[in-house]
């Protein structure tokens, strides 16, 4: 299998996912993320799928100001991290929708510039058809501005978003420039709602329960041809979840959930009730049930870690004990056919 490395990707990072690819089969490292020329009888082109372009925490990893062991480690190997996104990716419409629009979205923009054939010379003014957002946390947002006059300067690009987190965009600098230069062109989705994109593919806004301090959060139900996923990178405990989020895994085969913190150990100064994520080591308990009652239950994976997670260190014991428990952690350039 030849490596190529992902755009925007540093090369121990892409060498770690041709690890993982070879391990799991689910990350494809391969020569090309272009479809390559059919062979006779052959489809022309890939299904729809998702690529995972970000699996951090808002605040990147290395984290920003961080001296810890995982920070250090990760400065000195050059294996950077992007905060938590996903791209939706159809082939055969040349489409590409992201899901939250991160401050690292400049090498996110980079990471699918294989997806479809390059623009003429100079600034691509469409990079990307679309985005959905979750919510209005630093890092989940940030990166509409490069959207805007100063930069890329798109033209009504289609943004998804709850009523409220619409009106917090159309209502509040910078964000509201955005929308009277037409930059971007607000597409308001209620939470349970469902949008139907190209080439079969639709999307539904999941309820999720979180800190609400400026608009409401939602997670993301990715509905394909032939497989689904589910993205829920932010939300408070499952406990809070109505329905269940044992009702949203049966529908899906593929899950990529918060997994912000391990284990209330992360944070000697605050109270496991204050940090309101779901702890990874409580996750595991709770799904793992999932795959004793039924053998179709979905893959797990884990996203959205903070720089103080344990599953961020490739020795960890945390890891180990993770990945021997049937989970697995999100990585950049990991996709999932749909």
């Amino acid at each position: 299998m030849k490596l190529r490395r992902l755009p925007g990707l540093p090369t121990f990072l892409a060498l770690s996912l041709a690890a993982l690819a070879l391990a799991f089969g689910c990350g494809q490292a391969t020569t090309s993320l272009r479809a390559a020329e059919p062979a006779p009888g052959a489809a022309a082109t890939r299904p729809p799928f998702v690529r995972v372009i970000g699996s951090v925490q808002d605040g990147g990893f290395p984290h920003v100001a961080c001296n810890g062991l995982a920070c250090r480690r990760a400065r000195e190997n050059g294996s950077h991290r992007y905060v938590a996104s996903l791209a939706l990716i159809l082939p055969e419409s040349e489409k590409i929708y992201f899901f939250d629009a991160t401050p690292d979205i400049r090498e996110q923009l980079e990471a699918v510039a294989d997806a479809r054939e390059p623009r003429p010379d100079g600034v691509d003014r469409a990079p990307i058809d679309g985005v959905f957002l979750s919510h209005a946390h630093m890092g989940h947002y940030l990166g509409l501005a490069f959207f805007g006059y100063e930069a890329v300067h798109t033209r009504e690009l289609l943004v998804y978003a709850t009523p409220r987190m619409a009106a917090f965009l159309r209502d509040n600098g910078p964000w509201s420039q955005l929308v009277e230069k037409k930059n971007v062109s607000l597409r308001e989705v209620g939470p349970g709602s469902t949008v139907n994109l190209e080439d079969g593919v639709s999307v539904t806004l999941v309820p999720s329960p979180h800190r609400e301090e400026y608009t409401d959060t939602v997670g993301f139900l990715i509905r394909g041809p032939e497989r689904a996923l589910l993205f829920v990178p932010d939300t408070d405990s499952w406990q809070r979840w109505s329905p269940s989020i044992e009702d949203w895994l049966e529908q899906v085969d593929v899950a990529l959930l918060d997994g912000t913190f391990y284990s209330g150990d992360e944070l000697p100064n605050r109270a496991i009730e204050e940090i309101g994520h779901p702890l990874v080591a409580n996750s595991m308990d709770r799904f793992e049930k999932l795959g004793q009652a039924a053998p179709t239950a979905p893959e797990i994976l884990f996203i959205h870690m903070n720089h103080s997670n344990p599953l961020l260190l490739a020795a960890s014991p945390e890891l180990a004990a993770l990945e021997r428990r049937g989970f697995k952690i999100a990585a950049e350039g990991m996709e999932f056919d749909l």
